[in-house]
């Protein structure tokens, strides 16, 4: 039986990429998925993902993005496909503005991000100056925005896929729709026991594997992530659909004002492919928490779409219309303000955890796989710092 070097749980976007960059690194891998990706079940799922440079969540992410966008570029080199397409990220805010993934100084975050790594930006100083550019928005006195020029889109099953296929070529062997029952460490090395009554072993295993991962970590870990559900909406555009084009429609994180039911921020992306496709546009779920293997994939349209509509569309977009041409569903594990959280399991250094979602992960993860992959095979990363997302850090995050 081939005993592996690294065993990678979970093959989405940041498992994926640690297994092509184990891969490329000599190291016999092995990544086991419990279905195909990329799938419908997790996180990395609806056509488009917001990539941003100028990260509101904190500054220190800005390096993961910006590095992960050097990689994207990469694979679309050796793929020939479109994964990355850069027209810019808007956030606008303004007063009484709801909060932006927990984090009370978002904002200030993404100017100040903009301002350190020297990513070109656009400012807008008042509502007159954001219509004037942007009249798809209905902005109000007193709101303002910022334009990252850096950022753009990406098309997640594209990047997922893209990143396995490359993985494959590199020397990976890919273990699909394979249930991982059990992790198992010892002083030699770790098992790893699949629902086929299979069992693997490696000197190392990564655990990235985004909703499930609560289900393979120490408790006292898993107690910090809350898995909540996610509707994602396509709205009818009824007038002016040249205004969502890529051309004059950047992706947009807008933090509304608080009134009129309005609970979280909004967030969306232009238009793709033909009017009649909708425009991609939705709030941010706060819970209730739920979990992989029991959610509620369906979406009701008297009660979830309508209010969607109703509290965040039909006040701020004055183009679209309260049919929704489709919808989905996905997840978002979550920690306080917002943090990933990247360590050894406390009960065995051999085991390596990821959590990279808290809803805004995929953007990072083609740079986290490489670090990852660094740290298992070189013992550091080269690239960016992990060392503000390890668990000795998030004390300085949670709520008390």
């Amino acid at each position: 039986m081939t005993k592996y070097d690294v065993i990678v749980v979970g093959l989405g976007a940041v498992g994926g990429a640690a297994t092509l960059h184990l891969a490329r690194a000599g190291a016999r891998v092995l990544g086991i998925d419990r279905y195909s990706p990329p799938h419908k079940n997790g996180s990395s799922h609806g056509d488009t993902r917001i990539t941003r440079a100028a990260i509101g969540e904190g500054v220190e992410y800005s390096a993961l993005a910006l590095r992960s966008h050097a990689l994207w570029r990469e694979y679309e080199a050796l793929t020939g496909q479109t994964l990355f397409v850069r027209n810019g990220c808007l956030t606008i805010s303004g007063a009484d503005a709801v909060v932006m993934h927990d984090v009370d100084d978002f904002f200030a975050n993404v100017e100040n991000a903009a301002k350190r790594f020297d990513i070109p930006m656009r400012s807008f100083d008042d509502a007159a100056a954001i219509r004037a550019r942007y009249p798809q928005f209905a902005v109000a006195p007193g709101d303002k925005a910022i334009l990252d020029e850096e950022a753009g889109y990406l098309y997640v099953e594209r990047c997922v896929a893209a990143t396995l296929d490359l993985a494959a070529q590199a020397g990976a062997q890919l273990l699909l729709d394979t249930q991982v029952m059990a992790i198992e460490p010892s002083a030699s090395g770790v098992a790893v026991a699949t629902g086929d009554n299979q069992r693997y072993t490696a000197d190392r295993v990564l655990i990235a594997a985004g909703a499930w991962l609560p289900g393979f970590v120490a408790g006292e870990i898993a107690r910090h992530f809350t898995v909540t559900r996610q509707v994602l909406h396509w709205f009818e555009i009824r007038s002016n659909p040249e205004r969502f084009r890529p051309e004059n429609c950047p992706v947009f994180i807008w933090q509304l004002p608080r009134r009129g039911g309005v609970e979280s921020s909004i967030y969306g992306f232009p238009l793709e492919g033909d009017a009649g496709n909708g425009l991609k546009v939705t709030h941010e779920e706060s819970g209730p928490s739920t979990d992989p293997d029991h959610v509620d994939r369906s979406v009701d349209p008297e009660t979830e779409t309508a209010r969607t509509f109703r509290t965040y569309i039909e006040p701020f977009f004055p183009d679209l219309g309260p049919r929704c041409v489709r919808t989905a569903t996905c997840l978002y594990t979550r920690v306080d303000r917002s943090r990933f959280v990247i360590d050894h399991d406390p009960r065995s250094e051999r085991v390596t955890f990821a959590s990279a979602c808290s809803g805004h992960g995929f953007k990072h993860s083609a740079a986290l796989g490489e670090a990852l992959a660094d740290e298992l095979t070189y013992g550091e990363a080269r690239h960016v710092d992990l060392s503000p997302f390890r668990l000795a850090r998030l004390g300085e995050y949670l709520r008390v």
